[in-house]
């Protein structure tokens, strides 16, 4: 199975990085790994953490390329999704 990074590229150039990786199936599951790192974000943010509203989680392969940037999630209304 591929190798996946998913690093959480914040306003600016500030960037939070994946060293580990996690081993997927394919890009389908990487999108909803990236989906599940948002929900953790979003409940942080929550919590008094800082508004990610401009960031990406960027879905990288073994040798760095990205292959897809994943924006945060909107509910119906425009906002965060529901989370429960």
């Amino acid at each position: 199975m591929p190798w996946y990074f998913f690093d959480v590229l914040h306003d600016g150039d500030d960037v939070t990085r994946d060293h580990k990786g996690v081993d997927l199936p394919d890009m389908d599951a990487a999108q909803s790994h990236a989906i599940g790192i948002w929900h953790r974000i979003i409940e942080e943010r929550a919590g008094g953490g800082r508004d990610p509203q401009h960031w990406n989680v960027a879905i990288l392969d073994v040798h760095g390329t990205v292959l897809a940037l994943v924006p945060m999630p909107t509910g119906p209304d425009g906002g965060p999704p529901a989370m429960g």
